[in-house]
């Protein structure tokens, strides 16, 4: 395996780089899912992975790549879409593999198995080649943590901007700096204005007014598509509370919460987008 030269030398590559398709039918596994969220745009286009369809798996030189769209294959790489990439991809290691130091999009790296790797000193490379299997390990747990706290954060976003006001003092999240996620009752989660809000009780008033923005962002029942409002039955999953447009909908979701949340998450930011 070949090590990369310097970022500077990675992007004039990139810029004169022809994508070749390495396969003709999406049979994307977990590992290239992985590889999608840390690389989130199209080194041609700068579309974000995802919004086209399935990505396309692509080899630049020996590394693996996704594009957005069939439609970019063949293309030229933009330089400026291969340098977010490559920032991308050093803010998912977090740390070299070998001496666990922070790395960035500046220092040096190497290709293992079509996966780039950031290295704090050049001596690493060997070692990281020498044991190829362990350092992508490493690597790639990095990635799944990374990823996770990135789609949590969204996560909370959507939610935040789903409650719109605290439930103590009735004030628009937001106004009073990040939101404060707290816990209420033993499963729900819930965001506060301030850290003076900490610790106080909910008012009802507010709490109903929230009961209703949830409802009115949610719109549709997750499992059914059908209208719901607050004063429908409801369960909370992950933290996150949930209208259901009929009992049985509850055991659906409670069977699978994760893609219930997901699929919340996304009808919490279709109904921002019509606002």
């Amino acid at each position: 395996m070949k090590t990369l030269l310097t970022f500077v030398a990675v992007a004039l590559l990139a810029v004169s780089a022809i994508a070749q398709e390495t396969q003709q039918k999406s049979t994307l596994t977990d590992a290239d899912q992985l590889q999608i969220a840390v690389q989130k745009i199209c080194p041609v286009s700068g579309g974000a992975l995802g919004s086209m369809g399935d990505p396309v798996k692509v080899k630049v030189g020996e590394q693996v790549a996704f594009l957005c769209c069939k439609g970019c294959q063949g293309k030229e790489l933009n330089a400026e879409h291969w340098k977010t990439i490559q920032t991308n991809i050093a803010a998912a290691q977090g740390t070299c593999p070998i001496m666990g130091k922070p790395v960035d999009a500046s220092m040096k790296s190497t290709v293992v198995n079509g996966q780039q790797v950031f290295v704090c000193c050049p001596p690493c490379i060997a070692k990281i080649q020498a044991d190829a299997d362990g350092s992508l390990k490493k690597v790639n747990a990095s990635y799944v943590s990374f990823v996770a706290k990135e789609r949590q954060a969204k996560s909370d976003q959507l939610h935040a901007m789903a409650q719109g006001i605290c439930p103590v003092s009735g004030q628009k999240l937001g106004s009073m700096g990040a939101p404060i996620k707290v816990k209420v009752g033993e499963k729900e989660v819930a965001f506060l204005c301030c850290k003076g809000c900490v610790g106080k009780a909910l008012n009802a008033e507010h709490w109903k007014t929230i009961q209703t923005n949830l409802a009115t962002a949610q719109k549709t029942c997750p499992v059914m598509g059908k209208a719901v409002d607050a004063s429908m039955k409801s369960t909370v999953v992950n933290g996150r509370k949930i209208f259901v447009c009929c009992p049985p909908c509850i055991k659906k979701i409670d069977a699978d919460p994760a893609a219930y949340v997901a699929k919340l998450d996304a009808q919490i930011a279709a109904s921002s987008k019509q606002e």
